[in-house]
């Protein structure tokens, strides 16, 4: 599984070097551990749905989810948000397996990354880079929100800057 977190984040991370503005020489990887608060929410509310139908999604899910939002979020804006989360979160389970629904990664995902730091500069040909945990100490190095909101567990970000 960590294999496969740093073969798709080199994937991710090329793919965001592709669409980086001409010039930007500076290079950040942001890290997530964890969720935000409504994100978990709906993630353990998709578990409780997975194993009450014996490790599946019922034919109802969609449906049900729709009922659940309602009843749990005020915020229309939240809502959308919700069923798209939950809508690519029950793919990604059906793809993988319930891991896809866990809250927390069962391994370090910086520290895989910074072991692999001199490979991942060769790979994107960038002279530095900085791999920042964004729910802690390190920082963000004054990324933008809507770059920050894109970071989550499992998916770092690739920030040229």
């Amino acid at each position: 599984r960590q294999a496969a977190f740093l073969r798709s984040a080199l994937k991710n991370f090329r793919a965001q070097l592709g669409k980086a503005k001409k010039g930007t020489t500076k290079a950040t990887i942001l890290v997530s551990d964890s969720y935000p608060q409504w994100k978990i929410d709906a993630l353990l509310w998709m578990q409780e749905q997975y194993k009450s139908n014996g490790d599946s999604f019922a034919p109802t899910f969609m449906k049900e989810l729709k009922t659940w939002t309602t009843a749990n979020i005020s915020d229309k804006k939240m809502i959308k948000f919700t069923m798209q989360f939950v809508s690519f979160m029950k793919k990604e389970a059906e793809d993988v397996g319930d891991m896809a629904m866990d809250v927390k990664l069962p391994f370090d995902q910086k520290s895989i990354l910074v072991g692999s730091e001199e490979y991942i500069k060769s790979q994107l040909n960038v002279e530095g880079l900085k791999i920042l945990l964004i729910d802690s100490d390190d920082g963000d190095d004054g990324a933008p929100e809507k770059v920050k909101e894109q970071v989550i567990p499992g998916k770092p970000y690739l920030w040229m800057h």
